[in-house]
C-alpha cells in the first residue's frame, strides 16, 4: 500500500512537471504557430478606374494584381519585409504599413479616395493611422492657399506649431494601440519630411509670387537642409518624401540659376532647359539609391520634354540624362517621349500621322485636315473625358470656322474607344484614335488634355496650351484671327 501511494505520488509530481513544462514552452512560442513569413494585403475598390492596383516596395513594384468582377483583389507577399508599401491604383497612392503575419484589407471608393479609405484586419490600427496622416498633410497644404498672409517668421511658426500637433497625436494614438518602436520611428520621419516638404513649397511661392517676402526669411528657416536624409531606403515609397526630394531640387535650381547670370524671367520658369538641367544634375549628385535617383531623373526629365519648346532642348535634356548615367532603356523612353513631343513644336507637318476612323479604316491626318483645326487628346481611362467632349461640342457650336478633332490615345485598345463614342453620344465624325505606333502608349499619358493648334496645311500653329487652362479660349480667338 504505500508503495501504491508513493506511486501515486511521483505520478502526480510528474504530471504537474509536465504541465509547467508545457505551459512555460508554450508561452514562449515553442507550441504555438510562428510569425509567417508572408503577409495578405486585399480589398474593394469601389468605383474603380483601372482593372488592377500595383504593390510597391522601396520603389519597386512588387506585382500588379487584377481586380476580380466585384472590384475585390488579393494579393499574398512572400517574405514579407516590415516596412512601408506603396498601393497604387490610377490615379491614387496610399501608403501602408506592413508586417510579417499582417492580413490586412482595405476597401475604398474612388468618387472620394482619400475620405472614404478605412483599413481591417490585422494591422489595421497603423494602417489606418497612416490614411489618416495622408489627409492631415492634405488639409496642412491648405495653408499655402493663402501664403501670402504669412511672412516667413510667421509661416515657419505656424508650420513647425503643425508639425509638434501631429508628434503629438501620433504619441498619444502609438500608447492607445501599442504600437512598435519601428513604427513609430517611420511615423515620425514621415511627418518631418511632410513638413520640410511644407516650408519649401513656401519657399518657391515666395521666390515666384511674393519677392517682397524673400528677403524676410529667418537664418535658420533652411535649417532642416543640413540634415536631410536624401538616400533614406525606408522612405523611398513615400509621397511626401519624394515630394520633398523634388521641390528642394526646384528650389535649389531657382537659386543656382539666380547666381548664375541667366535672365530673371527664366529662372521662374521650371520648363527652361537650363533650370530643367540644373535639377538633372544636383538630383545625380545628390540621390544614389538606384530606383529612387532613377525615378527623380525621369519625372525631372519627362517635366522638361513635355514643355520644350525646340528640337535643341529635347536633344540637350537627353545628353544630361547621358551623362548621369540613365540606364540604355530609360534613355529610349526619354527618347520616345522626345519624339512625341516633336510633334507640337510649331512648323512641324502632322499631314503623315496615321489615324484610325469609327469605320475601321486607316486615314492619314491630310486627308481628315479640311480647314484650321483643334486636335484634342484623350482617354477612356481618364475620368472627366465625358465632361470634356461637352465643353469641346460647345466649342465646336461657337467656332464653326475651326474643326474640332478628337484622337483617342488608347491605342489597339479600339473596342472600348468605339462601345466610350457610342455609349457617350460624342461626334462620330471627328472621332478618331491613333494608328498603332512604336512608342510605348503609356507615355501618350503625359499629353492627355495638351491640344494642338493646326493650320489647314496640317502644320502645327501652336502646342503649348491645355484644354483646361483659363487662356484656352484666348488661344482660339488669336488662331482665328490669323
Amino acid at each position: 500500500m504505500r508503495k501504491l501511494g508513493l506511486n501515486k505520488y511521483f505520478s502526480a509530481a510528474s504530471a504537474l512537471l509536465l504541465l509547467s513544462t508545457v505551459i512555460f514552452y508554450y508561452s514562449c512560442g515553442n507550441f504555438s504557430d510562428p510569425t509567417p513569413s508572408y503577409a495578405y494585403i486585399g480589398g474593394e475598390i469601389i468605383n474603380p478606374t483601372i482593372n488592377h492596383v500595383i504593390i510597391k516596395r522601396k520603389g519597386v513594384v512588387l506585382d500588379t494584381v487584377k481586380l476580380n468582377n466585384k472590384n475585390k483583389f488579393s494579393y499574398k507577399i512572400e517574405n514579407a519585409e516590415q516596412g512601408l508599401y506603396l498601393l497604387l491604383h490610377k490615379p491614387e497612392t496610399q501608403n501602408i504599413y506592413i508586417s510579417p503575419g499582417d492580413s490586412l484589407l482595405l476597401r475604398a471608393n474612388t468618387l472620394a479616395f482619400d475620405e472614404s479609405l478605412h483599413f481591417s484586419g490585422k494591422g489595421r490600427a497603423r494602417n489606418n493611422f497612416m490614411a489618416e496622416m495622408y489627409l492631415h498633410d492634405e488639409a496642412n497644404s491648405d495653408l499655402l492657399l493663402n501664403f501670402q498672409e504669412y511672412n516667413p517668421g510667421l509661416f515657419e511658426k505656424k508650420a513647425d506649431s503643425i508639425h509638434q500637433s501631429r508628434l503629438d497625436h501620433l504619441q498619444r494614438v502609438a500608447e492607445k494601440n501599442k504600437f512598435s518602436n519601428d513604427f513609430v520611428a517611420l511615423a515620425k520621419e514621415v511627418i518631418k519630411y511632410e513638413n520640410n516638404d511644407l516650408k519649401e513649397r513656401y519657399s518657391y511661392l515666395v521666390s515666384k509670387y511674393y519677392k517682397e517676402y524673400s528677403k524676410q526669411f529667418p537664418e535658420n528657416f533652411h535649417s532642416y537642409r543640413d540634415d536631410a536624409n536624401f538616400n533614406s531606403e525606408n522612405l523611398q515609397c513615400s509621397p511626401g518624401y519624394k515630394r520633398f526630394l523634388e521641390n528642394y531640387l526646384i528650389n535649389y535650381s531657382l537659386s543656382w540659376c539666380g547666381s548664375s547670370g541667366l535672365d530673371s524671367d527664366d529662372c521662374s520658369n521650371l520648363s527652361n532647359v537650363e533650370n530643367v538641367n540644373s535639377r538633372i544634375r544636383k538630383a545625380g549628385e545628390l540621390v544614389q539609391l538606384p530606383t529612387l535617383r532613377k525615378d527623380l531623373l525621369r519625372k525631372i526629365a519627362i517635366r522638361g520634354i513635355v514643355s520644350a519648346s525646340s528640337r535643341e532642348n529635347i536633344i540637350s535634356i537627353l545628353n544630361e540624362l547621358k551623362n548621369q548615367d540613365l540606364p540604355e532603356e530609360d534613355l529610349d523612353e526619354m527618347r520616345q517621349l522626345g519624339s512625341i513631343q516633336l510633334a507640337y513644336l510649331p512648323g512641324t507637318s502632322l499631314g503623315n500621322v496615321r489615324l484610325l476612323n469609327m469605320d475601321g479604316q486607316f486615314v492619314t491626318m491630310d486627308s481628315i485636315i479640311k480647314k484650321p483645326s483643334i486636335i484634342y487628346l484623350w482617354s477612356v481611362y481618364k475620368l472627366g473625358h465625358v465632361e470634356e467632349h461637352q465643353d469641346i461640342a460647345k466649342y465646336r457650336k461657337k467656332y464653326p470656322e475651326i474643326d474640332f478633332i478628337g484622337v483617342n490615345l488608347d491605342v489597339s485598345e479600339e473596342p472600348a474607344w468605339r462601345v466610350a463614342v457610342r455609349n457617350n453620344f460624342y461626334d462620330p465624325e471627328f472621332a478618331y484614335q491613333l494608328a498603332p505606333t512604336r512608342i510605348n502608349k503609356q507615355f501618350f499619358d503625359y499629353y492627355l488634355d495638351k491640344v494642338l493648334f493646326i493650320n489647314s496645311s496640317g502644320e502645327v500653329v501652336s502646342g503649348d496650351i491645355y484644354l483646361g487652362s483659363s487662356q484656352f479660349e484666348t488661344k482660339i480667338l488669336e488662331f482665328i484671327n490669323q
